[in-house]
């Protein structure tokens, strides 16, 4: 006759993480943490892990630098940060050259499959400059790209900033480019600039400035899931005891999600050995080990890490005890 054990609610463990706002998916969003402080043109890897694709030279300001490349003033004028004491810079026009600077960054985490995500960032056109070039846009990807300064990179940026309703001529204050895609689920990196060439890149002459080109600051760039559920905790529900007997009840140990797309689970005995691996949401485990071989009674220790449709990673070590 099988033993029958009834498993009081009290032994589920449940682990419940509250959020009111989706995260932001950009690493060193307003360039403040530094590799070290910038004291050439073209260290914008030293705002880590932003980089150039091209190898165009993007700079980096902090105010670290007293001279050519601080903040407020630097070889390229005076503007104060929008937030903290640094930002990034950049060519988006040459006129008659089509040379371009770019910068680039691997998001926190993959964007999710048919979710909306909104961006923005804030730029400033660089008081050295006589011209605003009102192109500027951001291009998602799967793995990063890179080519020469010369000619434009050749893709078709998902954000461009609106000509029309959004000129990018203010010289003292920041403007917010901004907009919104549906991901296809596979997105990593995230490249900003100009993604047209000379002849269709909408150009305004402003003046007081010595040259012919546009050149942009970049601060608090920003990537958010803006229709992923926030309205509801994300939560994983673990249980620490379970009873594979074939009686029915409590026969799976099984972990149950709420607002969670990837789940690993490993499961290891006393000696420190894998036994069981999930890696599929909902997926249970039966008490028997990969081989199919019956586990004995015993405790065994989980590793469990998971994602979030917030982009929110989560990791949870712990104990079940199977009972048969």
């Amino acid at each position: 006759m099988k033993k029958r054990i009834y498993i009081l609610s009290t032994l589920i463990l449940s682990i419940t993480a509250f959020r009111s706002y989706a995260q932001n998916l950009v690493p060193n969003y307003s360039f403040e943490d530094t590799i070290q402080c910038p004291f050439l043109p073209g260290q914008v890897s030293f705002a880590s892990p932003w980089y150039d694709p091209t190898g165009a030279s993007s700079d980096y300001y902090n105010a670290c630098n007293q001279n050519d490349l601080g903040v407020p003033d630097n070889i390229e004028g005076k503007q104060i940060a929008r937030t903290g004491s640094a930002y990034t810079g950049l060519l988006t026009y040459s006129q008659g050259a089509d040379f371009r600077e770019y910068i680039q960054a691997k998001l926190i985490s993959k964007l999710l499959t048919n979710k909306k995500y909104c961006m923005e960032f804030y730029v400033s056109l660089a008081d050295t400059q006589t011209v605003a070039a009102n192109n500027i846009g951001m291009y998602f990807s799967d793995t990063a790209i890179s080519g020469p300064p010369i000619p434009v990179l050749n893709v078709i940026p998902q954000i461009s900033n609106d000509i029309i309703l959004n000129p990018l001529t203010d010289k003292t204050g920041w403007t917010k480019v901004s907009g919104n895609f549906i991901a296809n689920g596979t997105e990593n990196y995230i490249t900003i600039g100009n993604f047209l060439n000379d002849a269709n890149t909408d150009t305004v002459f402003v003046g007081g400035g010595c040259c012919d080109a546009s050149y942009y600051y970049i601060d608090d760039v920003s990537v958010q899931c803006c229709d992923c559920d926030t309205s509801q905790p994300n939560s994983i529900t673990v249980p620490n005891v379970f009873t594979p007997n074939d009686d029915g009840i409590n026969d799976v140990f099984k972990i149950t999600t709420k607002n969670i797309t990837t789940l690993n689970c490993k499961i290891y005995n006393r000696w420190g050995i894998l036994v069981r691996e999930l890696t599929k949401i909902n997926e249970g485990w039966d008490g028997r080990s990969t081989s199919g071989l019956q586990c004995v009674t015993g405790v065994y220790y989980y590793v469990l890490m998971a994602m979030g449709e917030d982009g929110k990673e989560y990791e949870e070590k712990g104990f079940v005890q199977l009972v048969r």
